[in-house]
């Protein structure tokens, strides 16, 4: 029997079709578990491939856990409303048959940057971004601090900007990503322990990259690399439970309440580090002399812990990078967060799944974080980086 190579061809091509992925995305950490449930929420066929299920180095699990509208790029300040909406209304959004209760253990004391005569009129360019935003914002003097944080030592601040209304503040981020991925799951999401070291591997429709820190590793023209930041655990005499989470951007140092301790980022970060062994050092020489000037209580200071983690840090301008990426016909990506991967996870994964089923982006319009904005080298930097 003699069969025409046409239509051998075109069998094999129906073959190929038949046993392709619909969507694969590479990376299952913060970004990945909330693209796979919006995209799952439309009825598509995800599978998930992570290569450590444990999340012992990914980056969410490592955070402060904060959310907040407070930046100045209008993207970042939409993306953290999202947050709070989304965060709100996990109890019903994400509850499943295994978890009815689902939480993320939300604490709303707000944010609070203060802001030295240096970058002043900086913060006061993106308040008109915080009220074109609507971001529920306040803005005060230095000098009127003592008023509202009676406890904090104002020198050298010209102004700050607060929440008090619960919109701001932070989560568990492990609680977070598990009644996300949970969700997933029971809308027929898959979720597989590999590695993959290029996406020719993949055979899928759509192939989302969100691997975080090691983007550059599957996509060498995007200059997404791990940034290690080190992170403190304090114990003070004098408790604060309704202490906002805090940044100094006069030194860089930031910190929030953590049970009956604190915790206390340093402004240092490294590139290319070997490990994830904190950097002791810069407790004794710029954490605490940045606490203590702040607010005097903290002179009682007594270091209990700590541990480091990695920013997935976009080098171009500490914005993300989102979209489709121009040099394939079927890949997308997601990262370059540099620290807002968890606050920014419920609006990334929702335009993603928009700009995949529609072809645009339907709610907020990220496209100003586009692929190409990087190739370019087109610089649209974000300042407030805690």
């Amino acid at each position: 029997m003699v069969v025409d190579q046409n239509f051998l061809n075109i069998a094999e091509s129906y073959i190929i079709i038949l046993i392709m992925d619909d969507v694969v995305i590479v990376g299952g950490g913060i970004i990945g578990a909330s693209t796979a449930y919006f995209l799952a929420k439309e009825g598509r066929k995800v599978k998930v491939i992570e290569r450590d299920p444990t999340y012992k180095n990914a980056s969410f699990p490592l955070s402060l856990g904060g959310f907040r509208r407070q930046f100045f790029q209008k993207e970042n300040i939409l993306l953290g409303k999202f947050a709070r909406e989304f965060i709100i209304n996990i109890p019903e959004v994400l509850k499943t048959e295994k978890n009815p209760n689902p939480t993320a253990s939300m604490v709303t004391n707000g944010y609070l940057l203060m802001f030295g005569p240096e970058h002043a009129e900086e913060q006061y360019r993106a308040l008109e971004n915080h009220k074109a935003c609507d971001a529920g914002t306040k803005n005060i003097k230095g000098s009127e601090l003592n008023k509202i944080f009676p406890y904090i030592n104002s020198d050298g601040i010209e102004t700050a900007t607060y929440t008090d209304n619960k919109t701001e503040g932070w989560i568990d981020p492990f609680m977070f990503h598990g009644a996300l991925k949970s969700k997933a799951i029971e809308l027929g999401a898959e979720f597989i322990k590999g590695e993959i070291k290029s996406l020719n591997e993949i055979k899928a429709k759509i192939i989302v990259s969100a691997a975080g820190c090691w983007t550059n590793e599957l996509l060498e023209d995007i200059p997404v690399v791990p940034q290690k930041h080190t992170v403190f655990r304090v114990k003070c005499p004098k408790h604060i439970p309704e202490m906002p989470l805090t940044g100094d951007l006069t030194t860089g140092v930031y910190w929030r309440p953590e049970g009956k301790e604190y915790l206390a980022g340093s402004p240092l970060s490294v590139f290319d580090a070997n490990d994830l062994e904190p950097a002791w050092n810069d407790f004794e020489e710029l954490v605490w002399p940045a606490l203590a000037k702040r607010i005097p209580a903290f002179e009682e200071l007594k270091l209990t812990g700590g541990w480091a983690g990695y920013y997935d840090c976009n080098k171009l301008d500490n914005n993300a990078v989102v979209g489709k990426h121009p040099k394939y016909d079927n890949v997308y990506m997601a990262s370059g967060f540099t620290g807002r991967g968890l606050m920014q996870a419920p609006g990334i994964g929702r335009a993603l799944t928009e700009l995949i089923t529609t072809g645009s982006y339907q709610t907020i319009d990220i496209s100003a974080f586009a692929v190409e904005r990087v190739l370019n080298k087109k610089v649209r930097h974000e300042p407030y980086v805690l």
